[in-house]
């Protein structure tokens, strides 16, 4: 999250909430770089979807990787959703940071229904609200082509899915900004939410930011359902 200035009680304070990539972000950090896979899986009915996401997207209390909601249709469709990168509900590892090289990091899902047209993804940073007064967006993918089951680690540089396009996030770059916790500001989670949709080619603006709340409300009747993990990450 790039550096944002407020004032509280007649001081100034400057804090920086995500990774620009310029050359003035601090020592590496010490958190730990163990690098397993992890897996959730959620069902949703289109029925229900909009006030039940909105709302399971708005609470930053929440610690499990897990969003669930009971269907009120008799079927459901297996979601999982894993990374190589991290294990969810742990720690991010360095590399995928701005004290680290921030590339990145692997995602890959299983699902299958004929239904699904594209998926979308967004990463959020909950514990920014403090900070900024709204979750940060820290990556935002759409069009995610059906057949997709993966981005490879690094992938927002030069390997994202063909005809998946990457919207401008909350540090106003068209790529992941890395996972950036200020100093002082404690342990930030970042949830990564995947969504299997009902269209091929969802009108979004990309030069628009959208956080995961917004996007279900606005695009409540296209989802079919939703899955997240996340990461924690500290400043040390």
């Amino acid at each position: 999250m790039r550096h944002i200035l407020f004032s509280l009680s007649l001081s100034i304070v400057l804090v920086g909430c995500g990774g620009n990539g310029d050359s003035t972000k601090p020592p590496l950090s010490a958190s730990s770089d163990s690098s397993t896979s992890s897996s959730v899986a959620v069902s949703k009915s289109s029925s229900s979807i909009s006030s039940v996401l909105t709302a399971t997207s708005s609470s930053p209390s929440s610690q499990s990787s897990v969003s669930s909601v009971a269907s009120s249709t008799a079927s459901s469709l297996p979601f999982t959703f894993t990374s190589n990168s991290f294990v969810s509900g742990a720690n991010i590892p360095t590399k995928f940071s701005c004290y680290g090289a921030g590339v990145s990091p692997h995602l890959q899902w299983e699902i299958i229904s004929s239904d699904i047209k594209s998926f979308a993804l967004i990463m959020e940073d909950y514990d920014a609200v403090a900070i900024a007064g709204h979750p940060y967006v820290h990556w935002a993918v759409y069009n995610i082509p059906a057949d997709t089951r993966e981005i490879t680690e690094g992938a927002t540089l030069n390997a994202m899915p063909t005809g998946s396009q990457q919207a401008i996030n909350h540090d106003d770059t068209y790529r992941y900004s890395p996972v950036c916790p200020p100093e002082g500001t404690g342990n930030h989670r970042y949830y990564f939410t995947l969504y299997a949709l009902n269209t091929a080619n969802l009108a979004v603006d990309l030069n628009h930011v959208l956080e995961r709340s917004q996007f279900e409300a606005l695009y409540a009747s296209a989802i079919i359902q939703k899955v997240d993990i996340f990461g924690s990450y500290i400043y040390r």
